[in-house]
Parts: C-alpha cells; sequence; structure tokens
C-alpha cells in the first residue's frame, strides 16, 4: 500500500484516454490552432516509442498564447533552454526543470531551443494557443501529454501502473527500453535497477505501486510523481462481448470510481456495496456488456474474484490480469 512504501522524491507539485483517442480529447476539451497538415520540420516521424531521433542541430519552439493564459509542460531531448526567438519574452514564472518545461502564456510568446525529439506536450485551462516547432505547426495534438520515468538506485525494484491512455515506451531521460518491461491496453508492469524506464502516455496517471523495499524516482514532466500518494491498483474490468456479473474484493480502501457502465439496454446497474463480504473484506461489485468496461482505483491488494454466471469478465490489476 502507498502508506508502507518508500519513494524518492523531490519536493514539487506534481501536474494532473479515455475511451476516446487524445485527438478526439482535444477537439472537445482543449483548443489549438491547428494552421497547417504539414509534418513536423527536422524530427522525422513520432514512432511507436515517442522518441524517434532527430536531425542533428537545434530546434526552436515557440508558443503563442491569446485571450486567455494557459498552462503547459513538455518534455525534449536534451539542452533545453528560454528563448526570445519570434518576439518571445523571457518570465521568470517558466521553469526548466531538466529535459522539461512548465509555463503558462497569454497574449505574448513563450520560446525555447533544444536538441533531439519532443517526446510530449500538454495544455490545459481551454486555452488557445498556436505551437510551432522550427517555424512549423508542432501538431501538439497528436503528440503524447506526459513522459513518466522511473529511476532506479540499486535494488532491483518491480514496479507496475495504470494510465488513462495507453502507455508507449520512451528513451527521453536517457532511459533504456528492455524486456522487463511490458505494457497492454491497462498497464505497465516493469523493473528498474541503477538506471531509468521511461514512457509517454494520454491523459492521467491513475495509480502506481512498487515493491521489493527498493528505492525509486518517479517524475511526471521532470516533477515529482508523488506516487505514495497515489492508489496503488487500478482494477479494469473488461466485457467479452455478453452481459456478465462480476464482484471484487480486495484488502485496503477504493480510491475512486473512473467509469461504470451505467447500463446498456437499461439492464446494467454498477454499485459500490461499501460492505465487507463474506471474508471480510470490502467488495465492489458491477456487470458489464458488449464492449463496456468498469475501472476503479484501490489501496491494497485483491483477494478473490467472482462472477455470477458462466460469462465471465476479465479482470486487470494494473498490466496483471487477475481473471
Amino acid at each position: 500500500m502507498g502508506s508502507n512504501r518508500a519513494a524518492h522524491e523531490t519536493e514539487t507539485s506534481s501536474p494532473s484516454n479515455d475511451r476516446d483517442t487524445h485527438q478526439s480529447v482535444d477537439v472537445t476539451r482543449r483548443r489549438f490552432i491547428a494552421t497547417s497538415a504539414a509534418g513536423v520540420a527536422g524530427l522525422g516521424a513520432l514512432g511507436s516509442a515517442g522518441s524517434a531521433a532527430a536531425a542533428s542541430g537545434e530546434h526552436t519552439l515557440v508558443i503563442e498564447g491569446f485571450d486567455s493564459q494557459t498552462s503547459y509542460s513538455f518534455t525534449v531531448g536534451n539542452n533545453l533552454e528560454k528563448s526570445t526567438a519570434e518576439g518571445a519574452t523571457i518570465d521568470d514564472n517558466d521553469e526548466i526543470i531538466d529535459q522539461s518545461a512548465h509555463g503558462q502564456v497569454w497574449e505574448g510568446k513563450d520560446a525555447y531551443t533544444f536538441d533531439g525529439p519532443l517526446y510530449s506536450f500538454d495544455f490545459d485551462r481551454s486555452g488557445e494557443i498556436n505551437v510551432t516547432l522550427d517555424g512549423e505547426p508542432a501538431r501538439v495534438g497528436n503528440r503524447p501529454d506526459h513522459t513518466l520515468v522511473i529511476e532506479g538506485f540499486g535494488p532491483v525494484t518491480s514496479y507496475s501502473f495504470s494510465t488513462s491512455g495507453r502507455a508507449k515506451h520512451s528513451d527521453a531521460y536517457g532511459a533504456t527500453v528492455n524486456k522487463a518491461e511490458k505494457i497492454n491496453d491497462y498497464g505497465v508492469t516493469g523493473a528498474v535497477q541503477n538506471g531509468k524506464d521511461a514512457f509517454t502516455y494520454d491523459g492521467e496517471l491513475l495509480s502506481f505501486d512498487f515493491d521489493r523495499d527498493g528505492e525509486v524516482r518517479v517524475t511526471i514532466d521532470g516533477k515529482a510523481a508523488h506516487v505514495g500518494q497515489r492508489p496503488d491498483r487500478t482494477i479494469t474490468v473488461v466485457a467479452k462481448g455478453r452481459y456478465a456479473e462480476y464482484r471484487v474484493g480486495f484488502e485496503g480502501t477504493i480510491r475512486e470510481v473512473i467509469d461504470a457502465e451505467s447500463g446498456q439496454d437499461g439492464i446494467n446497474e454498477d454499485k459500490f456495496e461499501g460492505l465487507p463480504d463474506e471474508d471480510g473484506d470490502q467488495t465492489f461489485d458491477g456487470a458489464v456488456s458488449g464492449t463496456g468496461y468498469d475501472r476503479f482505483t484501490i489501496d491494497g491488494d485483491v483477494t478473490n474474484t467472482v462472477h455470477h454466471n458462466d460469462n465471465a469478465p476479465a479482470i486487470y490489476s494494473n498490466y496483471r490480469q487477475i481473471l
């Protein structure tokens, strides 16, 4: 459980796919100016790992704001610095942390220079911004939101986590990709020793768990992820086409119901009983059908799963399938 684990984290604040892709989220939740469908100059294809090699040389990223203040964060390859390119101003409130930046823009421009890829870019507050890379549209709506880095300091430490959008391997911050890291639609599992693992993802970090009494530092876009304050596990219950009732028993506490089917054809009622079952554990009861799924976060371990008919759903705890 989170309260019993040791995590090495700096004392800085942490920034905060759904079933839709990130691109669709951009249309409904956030606004940015798409000035062209041209590719990103000097970066090449993003690739499945979000870490495509860039042409050698310096890149310039310009973020232009308009009527409302808009916060942003991003992570790049190396040598990140503030710039006055294209009339941008240098603001002390815009913060660079290693290979990541966090800032705000409003009726003006912020600019940065860097080497290597633009791994991720996120912005919020429903603001309107125009982002260019080397004078061409940066197409930030097609890039991952965040970069998660897990750094180990000695003993092999296994970990698992879940994000609201599928994670991808990355070599940001000098991380390496190894066979111990596995990814599916529901989470990630891996292990780190003396080195770094990195991932890009859309949305939010829903849960994070690690063990073996190891020491890890976990950051999101360069800032401490405060994983000890996050739920341990995300439980995802996936329908296999037909209506299926289920119960998940666990020791610990439920933190949040993220997605719960309200019913298909009026027959599905999900509920958190909040009462001990016959083994003294807490339970979450629900039902899924068709292509639906339920998702909730907990602290502690899953102790049992029950399905009430022959149509068992698939149940995942972060990455691991438990039913």
